[in-house]
């Protein structure tokens, strides 16, 4: 008799859900309004990821673990900026409010915060947010990116997270790592604008950043661009230097600060010829 009220006794026990992290996790796993969250990368771009010492949150750096620094961080899906702010484990940190109980964070940025969006910012999947950097208690170039869930609130820190789904896969797991990520998150700016390499000027046939391009890392106070529609300043030839005079045939000009909203765009009256162009500190 005593072992059947034992048995009684643990299997109502294994009936009742405990609140806190677990139960918290288990909600998130079942909801259905998960948003489709993508890698936070330009499309096309090639990735490593893994869960060394902190599952279920990732670590991502460019696939073979070079030329991480700088890279552009894009957000993996729709959402609200929710917060904005500097910690010392961290480093320069967003938040992101998906909807639904859901968010994203991503740490250890170049920048600061609120340097490409600021709370209450509503963005878009694909939508700059920051550059890969190492602040905080970081000694390499990496990101590190979480998402949560949160049924109320606005909030969210590490009790929140949850393994991730990035272009429907599950990557999770205790000191797991996988290679050759390809990212999917192809919905924010025009491929072409996304493809200009660091450290470079690029300038566009068509308006909006496609069409065949002519490029340049270094002064062309003459050069051969010829007639242009759209610009994108990814460069910075060396510190300090990450603005570009441009001059245009038949006069006037126009100053490009380096950056995703400053830097892109399409040039006035539907295009001119690039006479010259020279990187300065200011213009």
């Amino acid at each position: 008799m005593r072992r059947v009220w034992w048995v009684l006794l643990a299997l109502a026990a294994a009936l009742v859900t405990v609140p806190g992290v677990a139960s918290g996790v288990a909600s998130a796993e079942r909801s259905a309004e998960r948003p489709a969250f993508q890698l936070p990368f330009p499309c096309g771009s090639v990735w490593q990821l893994n869960t060394w010492g902190h599952d279920p949150a990732l670590d991502m750096v460019v696939d073979g673990n070079t030329g991480s620094d700088g890279l552009p961080v894009l957000a993996s899906a729709a959402g609200t900026v929710s917060a904005t702010y500097r910690d010392n484990g961290s480093g320069n940190t967003i938040q992101i409010n998906h909807g639904g109980g859901w968010f994203t964070a991503y740490y250890h940025l170049k920048d600061a915060p609120d340097a490409y969006v600021k709370k209450g910012d509503r963005v878009a999947v694909g939508a700059a947010i920051g550059r890969i950097g190492t602040s905080g208690a970081s000694n390499w170039a990496h990101l590190h990116y979480e998402q949560r869930y949160l049924a109320k609130g606005d909030f969210t820190d590490e009790r929140h997270r949850v393994p991730s789904l990035l272009d429907g896969v599950r990557y999770s797991g205790p000191n797991a790592s996988w290679t050759g990520v390809v990212s999917r998150n192809c919905a924010g700016a025009p491929p072409a604008w996304q493809d200009c390499p660091s450290g470079y000027v690029c300038f566009y046939d068509g308006p909006d950043g496609t069409g065949s391009v002519c490029r340049s890392d270094s002064d062309q106070p003459v050069s051969s661009c010829g007639f242009r529609r759209s610009y994108f300043n990814n460069g910075s030839p060396q510190p300090g230097y990450d603005h570009v005079q441009v001059s245009f045939q038949g006069g006037g000009g126009l100053c490009l600060h380096r950056g995703w909203t400053e830097g892109r765009g399409s040039l006035p009256d539907g295009g001119k010829v690039v006479e010259g162009f020279v990187w300065r500190g200011e213009c």
